[in-house]
């Protein structure tokens, strides 16, 4: 019992870190998701997909899913890529949140499809990573 305490507390203590990490690095997704309309579908699923991204780190970056490498949350060489990748998977779960709900009316699908979209875009991270390392290291 004690043991899957301190897993779960190192997930916390892992989700935390990666919240702040997120919400930094995508901060200029957000800033434009502010002047989004509609504004009430906007919200619901940018909110989704700011909560999903970061659990979703924290389970990979753990090894509690996958054991792929993942960059450090303090790691300066991959801190442009980060906000770039971060931006895009929440400014795109969001999107398809949005569109979800306006075309079948269902607040519902601004939650599910949000939080399924980002976990599967954040799962792609590591992959992303070494395929552009793999291509800034080609000469011409």
């Amino acid at each position: 019992m004690a043991r899957a305490i301190r897993r779960f507390d190192r997930y916390l203590s892992r989700s935390l870190t990666a919240g702040m990490e997120v919400s930094a690095l995508a901060v200029p997704t957000l800033w434009f998701l502010l002047f989004a309309r509609p504004a009430e579908a906007v919200a619901l699923s940018a909110l989704t997909a700011l909560c999903a991204t970061p659990l979703a780190v924290a389970a990979f970056r753990g090894g509690y899913v996958s054991d792929a490498r993942w960059p450090a949350p303090g790691h300066l060489g991959t801190l442009a890529g980060r906000s770039a990748y971060y931006s895009l998977v929440v400014g795109g779960g969001t999107y398809l949140g949005v569109a979800a709900q306006l075309r079948w009316e269902s607040f519902a699908l601004g939650v599910v499809v949000p939080a399924v979209a980002c976990v599967v875009a954040v799962s792609a991270l590591p992959r992303a990573f070494r395929a552009f390392a793999r291509l800034s290291r080609l000469s011409l």
